[in-house]
């Protein structure tokens, strides 16, 4: 076979049965070794269907047409068909021996030509004759080949685009799906967490009043020392004015240690307020918890008078 590169422009040809016989054999001979061309041929005659199904069809430019008519004209008239021989008259003819020939003074021209008609040799095509028709086919496909690459290009870009949006689309819907379920156990580990805090038989628990007030204000707290985990519900408190807020604070054990801010909160038109789960130090065991009035925002240190407290 060959050494000869089989090319993409040799595989269109092949899809399109276009080659020559000896090039026919010679790329079929090459895809049966190798598994690649043989992928790549399956995608090429998948390129020709889509461009069959999809191409429009659109009216060639003029001067690809003008060259298109000069490569048909140059093809030569077809060959008139053989006259019939009548076998029975001519095997009703005696040969004429050669030495015979000689006395009537015929020529050798004369003999061959009572020979009969199946013992003469075939005409064989010069190889000019096969360049000559050779020469428009491939006049043909070099106007042909141009344009079914651009009719294939066109249909893989849109396919491409397609498959683009539709990635994109599954992409947001993954990251959608991520966040809501990273949502969902974060939830879910806090909810947890403020189960825990209530359940356990390790937590504080402060019941905090405020003495000459009706309703009288209360409120309770839960709280883990060795997690920080804190439940402030209030209930009963008073409406604050603008621009403020309470803050709760936690008084640790010893003496000279001073509050740690636990949280703000405002409570809701029915007295109701909760602290839940705020930033706290951990391991830090509290001797009692406090309540005053603040800015909003809060405060680094509680500010006098203490309204509620509870040991």
């Amino acid at each position: 076979m060959s050494n000869q590169p089989v090319t993409a422009e040799d595989l269109y040809l092949y899809a399109m049965q276009l080659l020559e016989p000896e090039e026919q054999t010679r790329l079929e001979s090459f895809l049966q070794q190798s598994p690649e061309a043989r992928t790549e041929l399956a995608n090429v005659r998948g390129d020709l269907a889509l461009l069959a199904l999809s191409a429009e069809s659109v009216a060639p430019p003029a001067l690809a047409r003008q060259r298109l008519m000069k490569e048909v004209a140059r093809e030569k008239k077809a060959a008139p068909a053989p006259t019939p021989i009548n076998r029975a008259a001519q095997s009703s003819q005696t040969a004429v021996p050669i030495s015979e020939a000689s006395e009537r003074g015929l020529t050798s021209l004369d003999v061959d030509s009572r020979t009969p008609a199946h013992d003469a040799p075939l005409p064989l095509r010069s190889y000019d004759d096969d360049e000559e028709n050779e020469a428009p086919r491939r006049g043909i496909l070099r106007v042909m080949l141009p344009w079914a690459g651009w009719a294939v290009a066109a249909g893989l870009a849109i396919s491409t685009f397609d498959l683009y949006h539709r990635s994109q689309d599954l992409q947001d819907k993954i990251a959608f799906v991520n966040a809501s379920a990273a949502r969902a156990t974060t939830n879910s580990a806090k909810a947890q967490q403020v189960l825990d805090t209530l359940r356990s038989g390790a937590a504080q628990r402060f019941q905090l009043t405020k003495q000459n007030s009706q309703p009288i204000p209360s409120a309770r707290v839960t709280y883990l020392a060795e997690s920080g985990s804190l439940v402030f519900q209030g209930s009963n408190m008073e409406q604050l004015p603008a621009s403020k807020t309470y803050e709760l604070w936690l008084i640790p054990v010893g003496e000279g240690r001073q509050p740690i801010p636990a949280g703000t909160f405002k409570p809701d038109e029915r007295g109701y307020a909760s602290v839940i789960l705020p930033q706290l130090p951990k391991g830090v065991l509290a001797s009692t918890f406090g309540v005053t009035m603040e800015d909003d925002g809060g405060s680094q240190t509680p500010t006098l008078p203490i309204l509620m407290i509870g040991s």
